[in-house]
């Protein structure tokens, strides 16, 4: 029996089905996250093979030829993955994954409770000061900011509805958009495989006109001192 193939309209549906109301660039952020959780799950079940294969004696020569690559290549690419069986592969990149797209809910989340009419970059970083173990945190941090004068800065700049928490959908304004689509220009400028939680600090601090930017920059927290900070 031939295993069924998974087309690329189920993706689609899987994409299409996470937020019914959500936008081409929440639509395109969530599909570069499906994009990288697909292929660290081939590399799961490539290395699951690779495992059975050198546990009934098969060669690294022999498993290097069936794949088209040299024996050193094969054994480079997969002896961490039977040093790490047991535990979660790509850890790091799936967790700062999950960790950018938490940045996401969690800032919309802090709208609907103030009663907003949309999800600003204020939004954005008072969700990124909520998790003090986040890559973003650490460079806000690392610069010498105060987190406290941060979020205080931005409940001041959240826009607090008169009849308390906001039902139904709600949009994202412009400038949080261009975030989330900067976001994904510095992923890739990277080359990394996922938006984590340092490519959106970066992508609020390319919108000098918004909210997010004014009140990041008052902290001293510029997009080069990031970067400069990030370098190995």
């Amino acid at each position: 029996m031939e295993p069924r193939e998974l087309q690329l309209e189920e993706l689609i549906s899987i994409v299409d089905g996470k937020d019914p109301h959500a936008g081409p660039i929440e639509r395109l952020v969530e599909s570069v996250m499906l994009a990288g959780r697909l292929d660290e799950l081939a590399d799961e079940l490539v290395g699951h093979y690779v495992d059975r294969a050198r546990d009934e004696g098969a060669s690294w020569a022999d498993i290097g030829e069936v794949m088209g690559v040299s024996r050193q290549a094969v054994q480079k690419r997969f002896v961490a993955h039977r040093a790490k069986k047991g535990r979660r592969q790509g850890f790091f990149l799936t967790r700062f994954a999950d960790e950018a797209r938490e940045v996401v809910k969690r800032a919309e989340r802090h709208a609907r409770q103030a009663g907003s009419s949309h999800v600003g970059t204020e939004h954005l970083v008072m969700s990124l000061t909520d998790d003090p173990e986040s890559a973003a945190t650490a460079a806000i941090v690392g610069l010498g900011a105060s987190l406290d004068e941060i979020r205080a800065h931005a409940t001041a700049a959240i826009d607090h509805g008169s009849t308390g928490a906001a039902k139904g959908h709600i949009p994202f304004s412009a400038a949080s958009k261009k975030v989330l689509e900067l976001s994904l220009r510095e992923a890739l400028r990277a080359g990394d495989r996922h938006i984590a939680t340092e490519h959106i600090l970066l992508g609020i601090l390319r919108t000098e006109r918004s909210p997010g930017f004014t009140i990041l920059s008052a902290q001293g927290v510029t997009r080069r001192k990031v970067e400069e900070w990030m370098k190995p």
